[in-house]
């Protein structure tokens, strides 16, 4: 197994350098991303805050994993979005994520359909983010598939 990944254990490493302002960048492996407080909490609001890029790895999460299973299952789709919504609200301790709401849509031709739905429920079964989750903040995930038709 020399030079192999061990898929049972992975582990996964970010650093954050603050930009001396109201954000900082997330340096990883594959590039950077910039972050930033919202304006409503006092900071400048020049790229997204933690919120979003939270909801933009659970969204990136279900892409990921529908393509694993869409590979494994050899289906061709048109395209695919997902939308995620976050509630944040206050209780006595501070802020807290309380709900997340996903919506997987997926593009298909009629012959792909049928296996296109079948990858879209495996993603909403297995993507790691939302099931690692899912013990402290209610996730409710949706999908549909269509043809192109009917998008």
């Amino acid at each position: 197994m020399s030079g192999e990944t061990d898929l049972n254990s992975l582990t996964f490493n970010v650093r954050l350098r603050w930009d001396r302002s109201t954000g900082a960048e997330a340096l990883t492996k594959g590039g950077s991303v910039r972050l930033d407080m919202p304006k409503d909490f006092g900071g400048l609001g020049r790229y997204p805050c933690p919120d979003e890029l939270f909801l933009s790895a659970l969204g990136g999460c279900m892409i990921t994993t529908f393509i694993y299973f869409q590979r494994k299952l050899n289906v061709r789709i048109n395209g695919m979005e997902v939308d995620v919504e976050g509630d944040v609200k206050l209780d006595g301790k501070g802020y807290r994520m309380t709900d997340v709401r996903i919506k997987l849509k997926v593009l298909a031709d009629d012959p792909e359909l049928e296996k296109a739905t079948r990858c879209a429920k495996l993603a909403a079964e297995y993507c790691h983010l939302t099931r690692s989750i899912k013990p402290s903040i209610a996730v409710k995930t949706e999908y549909e598939v269509v043809t192109p038709s009917h998008s």
